[in-house]
């Protein structure tokens, strides 16, 4: 390890911010994906002519179980970077804040 330049830490970085970077926007395309998949296909006709919509209500389930998992992910972040601010104004120390 270099006095300079800590690569351990610096990869622990760039692997998060891969993850987090790339991973929370492709989450939450696939929510959105699914949840077109699961509102249904309109134009399909049905025996006597009439256009029915197939919905699949276990695709719109799991697209808002994404949605609400990524939602959770962004507040966590930005309770986790506003934590010292918090408990300093509000006296709640959250997410490892120290009192000053």
């Amino acid at each position: 390890m270099s006095t300079w330049f800590n690569y351990e830490a610096s990869l622990k970085i760039l692997f998060f911010g891969l993850l987090l970077g790339s991973g929370l926007p492709a989450l939450f395309a696939l929510a959105v994906r699914m949840g077109a998949a699961g509102a249904g296909v309109v134009g399909l006709e049905d025996t006597d002519g009439t256009a029915v919509a197939h919905k699949n209500p276990a695709l719109t389930a799991l697209s808002w179980a994404i949605y609400s998992l990524a939602l959770v992910a962004v507040l966590i972040g930005v309770l986790y970077i506003a934590r010292d601010f918090i408990g300093a104004h509000t006296g709640l120390y959250i997410l490892g804040a120290k009192p000053a």
